[in-house]
């Protein structure tokens, strides 16, 4: 939920929540209550008479401790799957690292050595790692137990490689290699060839999602694995983000081949395996067999999603409107994952000046 001053949320029921510090426990730990009301107002001021300003701050409370305490205290804020990728943080890097430190003795050079000592993960991973430590450091300063220790850290550079995708030619093979009619899950290629969906996406698309009359799509959900007790389990998840949440114009082409398999499905999901929800995995499986089938050199399944989006630049689309159908927050991460195609783009768009001269 986002954030409004210190510590007031807006719950996703539209109500305000407060959350202040009663007292901290014998390991040091912050122990809250919360207070609700309509308002941001409301509840600022139900806050100010339960805060004591000069409340005394704990000196013993470990920076593992806090950072545990801190993501339990998000836990209803965020998606099951970034819980547990926060929960891995901790006990795969954070907690090995710090060990007992007292959270007190952090300064910028540790944390600076710490974020150097995961030189042999992925960029991204490091600034995964790093993300999640700065939003438990800043409530960290907010209650006054550390100071801005996280600015000016000197964090690994991504390094964006060029995406790949299908030739015409490959996507030519790839279609008719697909016989919707003997399997309809081929269906799930087309859909992530002529609408850009994720793979979770497509996955958990449901019929109530396709409406036939007016030819849209809408996305409401996409499926993922993530790890509970030790096991890993399938979940019916939101999607990504609130930009995910969208609704897709369907080329005719596919509408027509939805429909078709409309008529040879009884399940409510597009696709599904002896009537239950498909494995993301599954579809992967499936997706690698076709490309088999097709003589296609292999690629992962989200090649098709690109393929999708630079097919969709070649025939002139907008970034804005190329954004909104592949739910990007904003035009900006269309622009940075696609810029090589847009060069392409822009150098065909300058050769119809040669019309001039003719």
């Amino acid at each position: 939920m986002p954030r409004k001053g210190e510590n007031i949320y807006k719950r996703k029921d539209n109500r305000w929540e407060g959350r202040y510090i009663t007292s901290y426990n014998a390991a040091g730990r912050a122990v809250y209550k919360s207070v609700y009301g309509k308002s941001y107002t409301e509840v600022k001021l139900k806050m100010k008479s339960h805060v004591e300003p000069d409340k005394v701050k704990p000196v013993g409370i470990s920076l593992v401790s806090w950072a545990e305490e801190y993501l339990k205290s998000q836990e209803d804020r965020l998606k099951i799957g970034t819980y547990k990728i926060y929960e891995r943080y901790i006990k795969k890097y954070i907690k090995p690292y710090f060990g007992s430190m007292a959270l007190r003795k952090l300064n910028r050079e540790i944390l600076q050595s710490f974020v150097c000592s995961l030189s042999t993960l992925a960029p991204s991973t490091v600034k995964g790692i790093f993300s999640f430590m700065r939003k438990a450091l800043k409530q960290a300063n907010r209650e006054q137990h550390v100071a801005l220790i996280w600015i000016d850290i000197e964090l690994p550079k991504v390094k964006r490689n060029e995406v790949e995708v299908f030739t015409r030619e490959e996507q030519k093979c790839i279609e008719n290699a697909l016989n919707i009619e003997e399997n309809p899950n081929d269906i799930g290629i087309l859909i992530c060839l002529y609408a850009g969906l994720r793979i979770g996406e497509v996955c958990g698309l449901k019929w109530k999602d396709i409406d036939f009359k007016s030819g849209d799509m809408y996305i409401n959900r996409t499926v993922q694995r993530v790890t509970i007790d030790g096991k890993s389990v399938l979940r019916e998840l939101p999607p990504k983000s609130e930009t995910s949440r969208r609704k897709i114009p369907i080329p005719p082409c596919l509408l027509a081949k939805l429909q078709t398999v409309r008529k040879l499905r009884q399940s409510s999901y597009v696709l599904h395996t002896d009537c239950h929800l498909m494995d993301t995995r599954t579809f992967q499986y499936h997706y690698k067999n076709i490309l088999e089938r097709a003589g296609v050199r292999y690629a992962n399944a989200h090649t098709l999603r690109h393929t999708f989006s630079v097919r969709a630049l070649e025939l002139g689309f907008d970034v804005k409107t190329l954004s909104e159908i592949l739910g990007h927050a904003d035009a900006t991460i269309t622009l940075r994952t696609y810029a090589h195609s847009l060069d392409e783009h822009k150098r065909n768009s300058m050769a119809k000046f040669t019309q001039i001269e003719q």
